[in-house]
């Protein structure tokens, strides 16, 4: 796991194995570029899509024509790489032979320049697993790179920096003048909020352009346009990269009608079945009877006028049947007698609950208010659901549930292994120190936009959660395609430690935590690899094969198939593993946004050893990106762990920027915890960056790099870059159980113990401030054995470290 020697070191180039500071005065660059003369290449020799057939590029899309070079795997191979990145900011990747000599060429072309140029860089650290370059300031603004490997002439494939990348697609099913909204990354024009291009196409037909209503950098809406019903194509371009800057096809089935569609037709009115809604009869009876003429009659809607109607049994929810009151406020439908069930159960199928209340009434027995384990196309809008001490809701495998504007007073709700949820606009009120709005043990296709959390009373004991809106397990397998923007919390931590278990409060939790090293390794091709056993998976989710070790660390391919010991996988290998290779068979959660959202702990931040966090990414982790949020009084901020090397636990190419943490304990964690014993050589994190985040007012560590007592679990290629840390008493520290150190008195790890490698600190501020003085510590490395390079990072007005790293 050694770097390579130290070649001139320079800020945009050779630095492997370079300790301690470099000054950010770069001098002259020894990048060597040239114009180029002759373009040639199409999107398909870098395996970019296109639609077919081709439409022309809307107005404003960048020219791009890279040149057409001839690769081959015999030189420096890329395995996987951070995607997003301007100029003068930091690209980390895996993969063989990045070391040593090997140089890299990046591509990019002015958005009106007639030609692009290449220019030939180094790698600022190096070594046969990782590698870690710096765009050079040169470029063009927020252009699409391309960044080829190449030793002695010899290139390999290319990989593309912010290219457009469409992750999903939600609601896949939706009718004409529906809001439909891509997820991924790199989704606007120099991720911001302005320019994002929809193209809608029928397969192996043209299509047309569809003006996007709302654009971020991760989620694009557009209303679907009048189009006959049937399945097309959606494709998106941020504006840049010209004929290969497209990310697509998305799969979306246009609708007929809405899959709600006609059930004002016919409207069963509860009163004219004999209910009173008066607050003392039982309409029990009443209420089962229009249900079952509705159902009968279906699609179409029954009414609750304004009211209180009381029941005493389950009520069941017909298919394509609408419930109707005149408002939360107004209409309510109340549990009158302790049942040992649910209050409403079924709606299988296009079921509406619109402008009323459901009161579980604390009569279920500890079962959720609603359970529909298997519903499709549920659509709760304008609802309140008084379900304080239970669950609001129970899915286990459900699939388009849709909940807008509505009050959940809920001790949190399961969605197991559902796909296509999506939540927007609420308010959620916490009781019984519920665990979280939402538990997921698997599925896909989760969005989460607008909502408010808080606790329903605060006065009362069981008025509180715990804090958290999001918990993710992998019981069921993987989870894909996870998205949060505008959400906003409040006093959202455990607030007693003496009442609840304080090792709680993380408001987006990631506990990924189900998988094993895989050995028996025998051989693999571009797309299969074979072991001496395999079974296939028995999770809903499926799992994934991770290389945590030797050739290809960093890799994560799905397997579709598992036959004769033989796993086949979703896609090629980029580097292809061998018996130096290490595997990890994880259920794993990836392609996950974080955007835009306020989280707030409590005030009691110093005091209660909780584990309030904003985001706290645990264990099988990958292609996360935490952007633009608001973060105050936390425990730690943001937190990144790996664990558990014996089973292969590793994040993967996160990204956290742009965040602003105030008010807090410590700003950010990252670290190994957790377990007494791991693997040697496994990667704990690989390719994680931590970019332009802003740190102010905090009571203890500006950023926790933690190391805890066993082999294995390491980092490398970690980029801390253009972060500002303003007003604490310790700014980066190293050692061993920090998460347990209150006083100052650092410890450093036993000899035995996680490593960071080729950790690379560029251009960030740490500032003392207004922090007691005494003690207080801008830098300390108590691990000996890993490996710095800073890049004009500084430290300012603290008692001691403010020279930053050195060897």
């Amino acid at each position: 796991m050694s770097a390579t020697a130290a070649v001139n070191p320079w800020s945009l180039g050779n630095s492997r194995e370079v300790w301690g500071n470099i000054s950010s005065d770069r001098g002259t660059s020894p990048e060597r570029s040239w114009q180029v003369a002759q373009a040639g290449a199409e999107p398909g020799d870098f395996g970019f899509p296109v639609p077919s057939p081709e439409p022309a590029l809307p107005h404003g899309t960048d020219a791009f024509d890279p040149p057409a070079y001839t690769v081959s795997t015999a030189g420096p191979v890329i395995a996987e790489i951070s995607r997003t990145a301007d100029r003068d900011e930091a690209v980390s990747m895996t993969g063989v032979k990045l070391d040593g000599s090997s140089r890299f060429d990046v591509f990019s072309q002015a958005p009106s320049a007639k030609s692009g140029s290449v220019v030939s860089i180094d790698a600022l650290r190096a070594d046969e697993t990782a590698a870690t370059i710096l765009l050079p300031a040169s470029l063009p603004p927020w252009s699409m790179y391309l960044i080829w490997p190449q030793r002695d002439a010899v290139r390999s494939k290319a990989f593309a920096i912010n290219r457009t990348e469409a992750w999903w697609l939600g609601p896949d099913n939706a009718a004409a003048g529906m809001m439909v909204s891509v997820y991924g990354r790199n989704l606007s024009n120099a991720n911001g909020k302005s320019a994002s291009f929809i193209y809608v196409k029928p397969a192996h037909n043209v299509g047309r352009y569809v003006t996007a209503a709302a654009v971020n950098p991760f989620k694009v809406d557009f209303k679907i346009p009048d189009l006959a019903a049937g399945s097309y194509e959606v494709w998106i371009h941020n504006g840049h990269g010209g004929r290969f800057g497209w990310s697509g096809p998305l799969a979306l089935k246009i609708l007929g009608q809405s899959p709600w569609a006609s059930q004002d037709r016919e409207v069963f009115n509860v009163k004219s079945f004999g209910a009173a809604g008066n607050g003392s009869a039982n309409d029990t009876a009443a209420i089962e009877a229009a249900l079952s003429a509705a159902g009968n009659s279906a699609p179409s809607t029954v009414y609750f006028p304004s009211g209180t109607y009381l029941v005493a049994s389950a009520l069941k929810a017909p298919s394509n049947v609408r419930w109707l009151g005149d408002g939360m406020d107004f209409t309510e439908i109340q549990l009158s007698k302790s049942i040992a069930s649910s209050m409403v159960a079924d709606a299988k199928q296009n079921a509406q609950f619109e402008k009323l209340t459901l009161n579980a009434n604390g009569k279920t027995d500890s079962r959720p208010l609603l359970w529909v384990p298997s519903a499709s196309n549920l659509r709760l809008q304008s609802m309140r659901l008084k379900a304080w001490g239970v669950a609001a809701l129970e899915a286990h495998d459900a699939s388009g549930l849709y909940v807008d504007s509505s009050e959940l007073i809920e001790n949190g709700s399961f969605y197991g292994n559902s796909r296509q949820i999506f939540m927007s606009n609420n308010r959620f009120r916490m009781t019984g120190y519920g665990e979280s709005v939402v538990a997921l043990w698997g599925g896909r296709d989760f969005s989460m936009v607008g909502n408010d959390l808080a606790n329903a009373d605060e006065t009362r004991d069981d008025g509180h959660g715990i804090g958290r809106f999001f918990v993710g397990q992998a019981h069921a397998g993987n989870m894909k395609n996870l998205y949060w923007g505008d959400n906003i919390s409040h006093q959202a931590a455990p607030h007693d430690c003496n009442k609840v278990d304080c090792n709680k409060g993380e408001q987006i939790c990631f506990e990924i935590v189900g998988s094993e090293l895989k050995d028996g390794f025998k051989e693999a091709s571009a797309n299969t690899v074979s072991f001496s056993s395999l079974s296939p998976s028995s999770k809903a989710g499926g799992e994934d094969l991770v290389i945590v070790a030797g050739r290809g660390a960093g890799q994560r391919r799905h397997i579709i198939s598992v036959s004769n010991n033989t796993a086949t996988l979703d896609e090629p290998w980029s580097v292809v593993p061998d018996r130096s290779s290490r595997f990890a068979l994880a259920a794993t959660a990836s392609q996950i946004a974080i955007y835009g959202n306020t989280f707030q702990g409590r005030s009691s931040y110093r005091q209660h050893d909780s584990d309030s966090t904003a985001v706290l990414l645990y264990g099988n982790v990958y292609d996360a990106i935490v952007d633009s949020n608001h973060i105050s009084q936390m425990r730690h901020g943001m937190m990144t762990v790996a664990l558990a090397s014996t089973r292969g636990l590793s994040p993967y190419f996160l990204q956290y920027s742009n965040n602003t943490i105030a008010d807090s304990n410590s700003g950010l964690y990252v670290g190994t915890t957790f377990t007494g014993s791991g693997t040697a050589g496994v990667w704990g994190g690989l390719g994680n960056i931590y970019r332009k985040n802003t740190f102010n007012n905090l009571a203890h560590i500006g950023v926790e790099y933690e190391t805890w007592n066993y082999d294995g679990a390491d980092y490398n290629g970690t980029v801390f870059e253009a972060n500002r840390f303003t007003d604490l008493p310790y700014g980066f520290i190293d050692a061993y159980h920090l998460m347990w150190t209150y006083d100052g008195r650092f410890r450093a790890p036993p000899p035995r113990s996680s490593r960071k490698y080729n950790t690379v600190l560029y251009e960030n501020v740490f500032e003392h401030g207004s922090a007691p003085l005494s003690g207080s510590v801008g830098f300390l490395s108590l691990q000996p054995k890993n490996t710095w390079l800073n890049i004009g990072s500084t430290w300012n007005g603290f008692a001691s470290g403010n020279t930053g790293p050195s060897n």
